[in-house]
């Protein structure tokens, strides 16, 4: 008798550490979306709601080793807690880097849900490009992470990559070396094919599976998205004239654009080609234009696309995406989910709260708010929820 009565009450403790540990991670959930959707630049990036229920993290600055030089770092955790779950936090291509001050943010409130956090510097996305490179230093990075045992939790730890960002957080996530320890990996604001990505920069059209519409295009994200491209067009020639076509602002200006016809007459008919795919408006020219483009460019596309890389990670896949995302259209996350084999193994979210990588700041009417926004709002909550589970 003694023994179930001992059992019985062994299970209610059990219960009620159960039900507590959820109440408390269904509310660092609503109060980090509180802070993520909150735009007060003045806020110091370590404050926020989440400050109310967690002690601020400490941060160190370090440096990896990563191959030929060294790969600098910020190393994110409360103090004083043991072995806690991790995440490799990767920058997008930014300028700012690991500096950005959105992704210090959003570093400060994982650590103080509980994670411990690092952000590399990755050299190819501060260059506004996307380098292998960027991957080998993602991979030596978390191996580093896995390193940290007296703080890190070998058996949960994930990647996180936004935007562009994504594409090379995945491919980490797939490397034979690591993607065994790697249990999770978030994807918000990703790509899966490197083509439509293309199609929609250039002419703002997008569709997948009866989802379709037309965006005006950014001019930011087509800037950037061929500047990153330019490192492998093979006539120097044609890669100096295109970077001046390229960041030439007429270019935006149809009725300027007569301004740069003596230097088309220079280019190479690839050359030639990749210019007319960046002016290009007709979604169904596009696949024909980068069939006449450089090989190494063709073949830097097929590298990036997410094709052949989703098949080799074996992780938990969270993935979110804006729907009135002007760089890459939330198509392309619909995508990537279906690449997923096993659908236990994918939480997708697509929401109507973003525009990028940040809240929409659209207005709304009494009705869209009630039918858009709040149940977009629930849908994020479950996003993050699941987001901080991984560390149970």
């Amino acid at each position: 008798m003694k023994k179930i009565i001992l059992g019985f009450i062994t299970l209610l403790v059990l219960l009620v550490a159960v039900f507590f540990t959820q109440i408390r991670l269904g509310v660092v959930s609503a109060l980090f979306i509180w802070d993520f959707l909150d735009q007060n630049e003045k806020q110091e990036p370590h404050g926020g709601s989440l400050s109310w229920v967690s002690s601020k993290p400490t941060v160190s600055h370090i440096s990896i080793p990563g191959g030929d030089r060294e790969i600098g770092a910020d190393l994110y955790y409360v103090q004083d807690k043991g072995q806690r779950a991790a995440i490799l936090l990767t920058h997008g291509i930014i300028e700012t880097g690991k500096e950005d001050p959105r992704l210090i943010r959003f570093a400060y409130s994982l650590a103080r849900a509980g994670f411990v956090v690092l952000t590399p510097e990755l050299r190819g996305m501060k260059s506004l490009r996307i380098l292998l490179s960027d991957v080998d230093d993602i991979v030596a990075s978390f191996r580093f992470l896995a390193s940290l045992n007296d703080q890190v939790d070998r058996e949960k730890m994930g990647l996180l990559g936004f935007s562009f960002g994504a594409g090379p957080t995945l491919m980490a996530a797939s490397r034979p070396s690591v993607r065994s320890q790697v249990d999770f990996v978030v994807s918000f604001g990703g790509y899966f094919d490197s083509i439509n990505v293309i199609r929609f920069i250039t002419t703002g059209y997008y569709e997948y599976q009866g989802e379709e519409g037309h965006h005006k295009p950014e001019p930011y994200g087509k800037k950037i998205f061929f500047l990153n491209n330019l490192d492998y067009v093979q006539s120097e020639r044609d890669r100096r004239i295109l970077k001046g076509i390229f960041t030439n602002e007429v270019m935006e200006r149809k009725n300027e654009r007569k301004e740069i016809r003596p230097l088309l007459g220079r280019l190479s008919p690839e050359g030639l080609a990749l210019y007319e795919l960046l002016v290009n408006e007709d979604p169904k020219r596009v696949e024909g234009l980068i069939r006449r483009t450089d090989r190494r460019f063709q073949d830097y596309l097929d590298w990036l696309s997410m094709g052949r890389v989703v098949p080799s990670v074996e992780a938990y896949l969270i993935i979110g995406h804006g729907t009135s995302d002007p760089i890459i259209p939330y198509t392309e996350s619909l995508r990537l989910a279906d690449a997923v084999k096993d659908k236990s193994k994918v939480h997708l979210a697509i929401l109507n709260l973003f525009a990028h990588m940040d809240p929409s700041q659209k207005s709304y009417s009494i009705k869209d708010y009630l039918t858009v926004y709040l149940p977009s709002i629930f849908h994020f909550y479950l996003l993050i929820y699941d987001l901080l589970s991984q560390q149970l």
